[in-house]
């Protein structure tokens, strides 16, 4: 039998999901793309799909070593699957915005007691103008901030959690998270979290896991970001010099 609660948060996924496809998804591509931030972002993964170098970035047959490649590869199966247009360039930023927010949405379903905070607090978010409007945009920030509150929010479950397995994975949970945003935007991944998690543990006194936490989710990060990186590295040396 249905719950109050469940019925609270049953229609609140149904209004947050409503919400994201009028105001983000249905007008991917209703605009022209913008110079030069979404063009750059449309072409690197096009000549990744033409050329089928996914280990090397390249712009306008340029080596481009401003970021990893994950950003990039994931735009390029977005091209492969719904073709070369603005609404498949701009897709992986708006899939972000939503995946961020089923993450905040979860975290505080988790942890509170009132069933209209997480729909709320969602909502809230998304209706920040950045958050907003670059998730309507062809730049990586949002998928580096999907990738982010991942780790985040992992790390803050493993905390909570009271069975060591699910700790655990928790903890695993969030390397996958922080890795995967080293392979979006580089070395940020990893300062933010330190940002976030450091001050988190001290206010709550919790110094021994200030210590022993950190080591899992770190060697999970350096297992998802260690191929490309080795890849790039025999490709092209010169991308970790500059």
């Amino acid at each position: 039998m249905m719950t109050a609660k469940s019925t609270v948060h049953r229609r609140a996924a149904v209004l947050l999901a409503f919400f994201w496809a009028v105001a983000c998804l249905l007008p991917l591509g209703g605009r022209p793309m913008m110079r030069p931030d979404e063009f750059r972002y449309g072409e690197i993964p096009r000549e990744m799909l033409v050329s089928g170098d996914w280990v090397v970035p390249h712009f306008v047959d340029f080596r481009y070593f401003e970021k990893p490649a994950l950003g990039y590869q994931i735009h390029a199966l977005s091209l492969k699957i719904f073709g070369e247009n603005a609404f498949a360039v701009r897709l992986p930023s708006a899939l972000s915005v939503l995946l961020t927010g089923a993450l905040l949405y979860l975290l505080l379903a988790r942890r509170s007691r009132d069933p209209w905070l997480p729909g709320l607090a969602t909502m809230v978010c998304w209706g920040f103008g950045l958050v907003y409007g670059i998730g309507t945009f062809a730049v990586l920030d949002s998928l580096l901030c999907l990738m982010l509150t991942l780790c985040i929010v992992g790390f803050y479950c493993a905390w909570d959690a009271e069975r060591r397995i699910s700790r655990c994975g928790w903890l695993i949970v969030a390397g996958v998270g922080a890795g995967a945003a080293f392979l979006i935007k580089g070395f940020l991944a990893f300062a933010v979290p330190v940002v976030v998690i450091g001050p988190f543990l001290l206010w709550r006194k919790d110094f021994r896991k200030l210590f022993t936490m950190p080591w899992l989710p770190l060697l999970t990060a350096l297992a998802v970001a260690a191929p490309w990186s080795w890849a790039i590295w025999r490709a092209e040396p010169d991308f970790w010099n500059y």
